[in-house]
């Protein structure tokens, strides 16, 4: 039975490969959409200006957003 990795929505590829461990043409499939997507910035031009306290903070900030609480965070090692 030949699978249309096309026809399937981001989320019913990823599940479909996670279940399918073994297929890996869903593998490459999963990994070609996935790289095929725009990058995201997490900090403008203009904030990378910042002086580095501001740009510190602000930088862990925008990861705990993106990320969430998964993160060990510099400010949080002190």
């Amino acid at each position: 039975m030949s699978v249309n990795y096309n026809s399937m929505t981001d989320e019913e590829l990823k599940r479909y490969m996670l279940d399918h461990r073994d297929d890996e043409k869903a593998f490459y499939a999963y990994m070609d959409r996935r790289h095929a997507r725009p990058k995201k910035a997490l900090i403008t031009a203009e904030e990378a200006k910042l002086p580095f306290d501001e740009y510190g903070s602000l930088w862990d900030e925008r990861m705990r957003e993106h990320f969430g609480d998964k993160l060990n965070l510099r400010n949080e090692q002190k």
